[in-house]
């Protein structure tokens, strides 16, 4: 005899109902019903010929590569403060050692992001992970 006393009613997984992370600022245009993306942004790459660099210090070279981050996410911020965006996005990463940001907004921060030509932008994949 089965312990279960009442059917189940379509397919059960362990997700909860969405819920809004965080209240948008005063004044943004995001509805309740936005659907916040996580969009990473690469600045544009100049076509030419591949030049491999010198042999230098790997400490010397890092430090450069966080400089040249850190510099590309204020080109970032001050591109989305300029369009008053910064409503529209939620969470932007921090400066790495890599020149590229990755940041949750809404897809029209995505569509202002591709239509420039100093940056490379798209959206990331959604993979949804059970254990």
């Amino acid at each position: 005899m089965s312990r279960k006393t009442a059917p189940t009613q379509g397919r059960m997984s362990g997700r909860f109902p969405r819920m809004p992370a965080v209240t948008p600022l005063p004044g943004a245009r995001v509805g309740p019903a936005t659907e916040w993306i996580e969009i990473l942004v690469m600045p544009q790459e100049e076509p030419g010929p591949y030049v491999p660099s010198p042999q230098r210090d790997r400490s010397l070279a890092h430090k450069a590569a966080c400089e040249d981050s850190r510099q590309f996410r204020d080109r970032v911020l001050s591109f989305l403060q300029a369009r008053h965006l910064m409503g529209a996005v939620r969470w932007i990463s921090e400066p790495g050692s890599m020149p590229m940001v990755t940041l949750h907004g809404t897809s029209r921060v995505l569509e202002q992001l591709q239509q420039s030509p100093q940056f490379e932008a798209g959206r990331t994949t959604q993979l949804e992970m059970y254990t």
